[in-house]
């Protein structure tokens, strides 16, 4: 591919990009009484930052070849906070791998953009191999508290790769950016997959 050609191919990506996450969201016209359906959902796999999604140098991408797949934006926890509405995605990868990252917007209807850098994360002692479906809450101590499924290989099946098991991880943080990591929760409720406490 030529520069030239890789140039506007890749001002055609940023283009779209835009008029995806500025598009407006429009109820739709059947009601029930109870709560209101709109047009388009709110976050889509292809609201994903496209420097994220694409090396945008040609030098050492003279093709445009997608690095970073993602499969789908979904189980969000929601929050208010500073007068926006924030987003705790679930971002999984094309390797079906999960990461948090924050989308926000001025009313949660639409114009969700994600904020520059995923979450980072920290580890305990026993690492995951897999986190999702973050939920989030402000707590009176001033900390906003995240749980979230915690996977980790099942060691009782070493020879299954596939085998795996499910914890309630829990960290804090005060700005949604810097994240302290804390404890796994404790129960003996078998596997934590929605984090409850039955």
């Amino acid at each position: 591919m030529s520069k030239k050609d890789f140039e506007e191919k890749l001002e055609r990506l940023i283009k779209s990009h835009k008029k995806l996450i500025k598009k407006n969201n429009q109820p739709k016209k059947k009601y029930n009484g109870i709560y209101t359906k709109y047009k388009h959902p709110v976050l889509t796999a292809e609201h994903a930052p496209i420097h994220w999604r694409f090396d945008m140098d040609y030098k050492t991408n003279p093709f445009l070849q997608e690095r970073l797949g993602v499969n789908g934006a979904f189980n969000a926890g929601a929050i208010e906070h500073e007068g926006k509405i924030l987003l705790a995605v679930r971002v999984e990868g094309n390797d079906r791998k999960s990461f948090f990252a924050i989308a926000e917007s001025k009313n949660g209807i639409d114009n969700f953009k994600y904020w520059d850098y995923p979450i980072i994360m920290p580890e305990n002692e026993n690492p995951d191999t897999n986190i999702y479906d973050l939920r989030l809450v402000k707590h009176e101590d001033g900390w906003i508290y995240g749980t979230f499924c915690s996977e980790r290989h099942d060691d009782s099946k070493p020879d299954d790769t596939s085998a795996a098991v499910a914890s309630c991880g829990i960290a804090r943080t005060k700005d949604l950016i810097k994240w302290e990591r804390l404890p796994d929760l404790i129960t003996y409720s078998g596997q934590q997959r929605n984090c409850s406490s039955s």
